[in-house]
């Protein structure tokens, strides 16, 4: 997804910068409460083996959770510009590059948004959180939550895709690459065995038919048999070539 694609998704969303800047204030407000979603996320990734597992250590672990904040942080500012399109982009690119499913994404995704959205919620109406003055607007600042979250979790599983794809091409470009390295080697033992099996039966046709083994069958008559049948079989061998070309186009390798 290039910027100019990201752009025309971001208006279709609705994130209109009135939204985005109501979302802006509140989320600076909500930092502190972010913070908390996040450590007590990483606290249950660190607790859970398999999911642990995709981390060298502990300070690695952290170092992912500030990451995760500051794109948290960027995502709630509601300035949707290339510094958070690539942010984004690259949770999905290294998720797909250390094999963590996206189904454990958003599970970890959901139990932060949904603690984001139980603080919004909190808010009064128009009015500010119960029993308190403020200038946010509940209905506006849970639309345009609801509305970035979707937003972040389409690129990053756009992105993922992207990168799933971008493996998978590259293995079928290695197997394609081996298996032309393999069959060019074949072919040329086997081009070879045909220029000496040519080379024999000219040097029959030539030949003295009292030296022939068996006395019925004539040099020539043998010549034009060993012909014959290099000429079926460099048939088959052409037609094996043009497969291996269609193979080739058709996984992307020629």
């Amino acid at each position: 997804m290039n910027f100019v694609e990201f752009r025309h998704l971001v208006d279709a969303m609705g994130l209109t910068p009135e939204a985005s800047e109501e979302m802006d204030r509140w989320g600076h407000e909500s930092a502190p409460r972010l913070k908390k979603a996040l450590l007590e996320l990483y606290t249950t990734i660190a607790d859970n083996p398999d999911l642990s597992a995709f981390f060298e250590d502990v300070e690695q672990l952290t170092h992912v959770r500030q990451k995760q904040y500051a794109h948290w942080r960027t995502l709630l500012s509601g300035l949707f510009d290339e510094t958070y399109l690539e942010s984004a982009k690259r949770i999905g690119t290294v998720h797909c590059s250390i094999g963590l499913e996206p189904h454990a994404f958003l599970t970890g995704y959901a139990a932060v948004l949904s603690k984001l959205m139980r603080d919004a919620s909190q808010l009064d109406g128009g009015t500010g959180r119960k029993g308190h003055k403020s200038s946010h607007s509940r209905d506006v600042v849970v639309d345009a939550l609801t509305r970035a979250a979707l937003l972040d979790i389409g690129v990053a599983l756009t992105s993922y895709s992207e990168a799933e794809q971008s493996k998978a091409r590259l293995s079928r470009l290695k197997f394609s690459n081996a298996f032309r390295q393999a069959f060019t080697h074949s072919m040329s033992e086997l081009d070879a065995a045909m220029g000496s099996l040519n080379q024999a039966a000219g040097q029959l046709a030539n030949s003295d038919p009292a030296a022939t083994a068996d006395p019925v069958l004539s040099a020539a008559e043998l010549a034009r048999s060993v012909t014959r049948s290099t000429a079926t079989v460099q048939a088959q061998l052409d037609d094996l070539k043009s497969k291996m070309n269609e193979f080739l186009t058709a996984t992307g390798a020629a």
